[in-house]
């Protein structure tokens, strides 16, 4: 495959590249436009079910839900990613992806029932978080394929550009059709963009080496074991993986919880807010959502224009420092806010500001660890390891989900803000502090 491989500075020119990143531009912004509608949808229907109380109860269980099933499947995936074709792999998945999302869309459409929408919305969060298992590590693992060890640098970083535009592009779509036509659309839309997704997936071709052995449940077991080993025995990222599993526990809940719950029974309550008689209340998630991603895109073409470097621990410390201070930041103004203390309007700014300043430095923290590990893991050992690192980082996401539910439901709004604040922090302190982090 070296004809396809071409100089850092003609990525694009890479065709395999190219198919690799319109594929995922679509189908992102279809699924981060579906979440976002997803996020405020659930928490509407448990609602009108359940009450305001145990809605947020509801909300983390739909949210373990989704990640228990991928977080159980991927190590599976890993094993399987480096034994199967990766492209074949990924576009079944995306198909599977797609006409579920459609039928589950037409179904909700037949009923009337509440109760039974969200039974089919669990079913259907089974059934993607069972194909993201499979489809994350195989397309994970691919860049390193397709593209030289030079262009690492500049090809993630237009991939983690990519996931900032698609945030923007999939959240303003999100607001809008949300709010103007209802979730119907929302359904069809992401079950198309999937589809089409796999269409272009099927002509990105790379050296894909078919396995001598006859792959077996043993060989699968195999396979994770050797994945969890390579990891241990690197010090530097085993740290870091342990730290991103904590701080992932304690940040998630701010962005899947607190804020479809600000919006929810904070936003829409409010008889007027800034620009109230242009913007409704999702139009304005929308806008808080992407102003990280705003940023997160001028930070990753800045990125892209440097040299690789040998060690990205001082840029990887720093910016998780940052992080920490400005989600701090946000967590204050929203408590503010819900004890009182703190308008509408004034909130709403605060926290597009922080939103934004927060998306420089997640991409200036992610961008240095994805091209650390796509450097540092063998090409053979690159699917399996990367479902093991996938699990450790998100492995106590769809708990700290749950979690974060029981929290608003059975404290406040503010204690989770307060438990997220405080976590992240001493999370963040262990890892800048431990000798290992100064290894990568």
């Amino acid at each position: 495959m070296d004809h396809d491989i071409t100089t850092r500075t003609n990525v694009f020119k890479n065709k395999n590249f190219a198919l690799l990143f319109g594929g995922v531009l679509v189908s992102n912004i279809a699924h981060i436009l579906f979440n976002f509608a997803m996020s405020l949808y659930v928490l509407r229907i448990a609602t009108q079910v359940y009450g305001e109380d145990k809605a947020p109860l509801i909300q983390g269980y739909y949210l373990l839900t989704a990640g228990m099933i991928l977080v159980i499947i991927m190590p599976f995936g890993g094993a399987l990613a480096d034994r199967l074709n990766k492209v074949k792999t990924m576009y079944f998945t995306d198909f599977i992806r797609g006409f579920t999302i459609l039928g589950t869309g037409l179904m909700i459409y037949l009923t009337d029932s509440n109760t039974t929408k969200l039974i089919m919305l669990f079913v259907m969060a089974i059934i993607l978080g069972i194909n993201s298992g499979f489809f994350n590590p195989a397309s994970g693992s691919l860049l390193k394929f397709i593209v030289s060890e030079d262009d690492l640098q500049q090809a993630s970083s237009y991939l983690n550009g990519s996931g900032n535009l698609q945030n923007i592009i999939g959240l303003i779509l999100g607001g809008v059709l949300y709010a103007t036509f209802g979730i119907y659309l929302i359904f069809i839309i992401n079950g198309v963009a999937y589809i089409l997704s796999a269409i272009s997936e099927i002509f990105i071709h790379y050296d894909a080496k078919k396995s001598t052995e006859h792959t077996t449940l043993g060989l699968i077991f195999k396979d994770i074991g050797e994945g969890i080993k390579y990891v241990f025995n690197y010090k530097a990222m085993f740290v870091l993986l342990i730290a991103a599993l904590f701080l992932n526990f304690f940040i998630a809940p701010i962005f899947s919880n607190a804020m479809p719950y600000f919006i929810e029974f904070g936003l829409s309550t409010e008889t007027t807010y800034l620009f109230s008689d242009y913007m409704s209340s999702e139009n304005w998630y929308s806008i808080i959502s992407l102003a990280g991603s705003i940023s997160g895109i001028i930070m990753a073409l800045v990125l892209s224009a440097r040299k690789p470097k040998s060690l990205y621990h001082k840029d990887i410390n720093t910016n998780l420092i940052l992080f920490c201070i400005l989600l701090a930041g946000l967590g204050a103004t929203m408590s503010f806010y819900h004890l009182g203390y703190l308008g509408i309007t004034p909130t709403l700014i605060v926290m597009i500001l922080f939103m934004f300043l927060m998306g420089f430095a997640q991409v200036g923290f992610n961008v240095p660890i994805g091209v650390t590990f796509q450097k540092k893991i063998d090409k053979e050992h690159l699917g399996k390891v990367q479902s093991v690192i996938g699990v450790l980082a998100q492995a106590l996401v769809p708990i700290s989900g749950l979690f974060g539910g029981i929290l608003i439901s059975q404290a406040s709004i503010v204690a989770l803000y307060a438990f997220s604040i405080f976590g992240t922090l001493i999370v963040s302190l262990w890892y800048v502090a431990n000798k290992n982090s100064k290894t990568i």
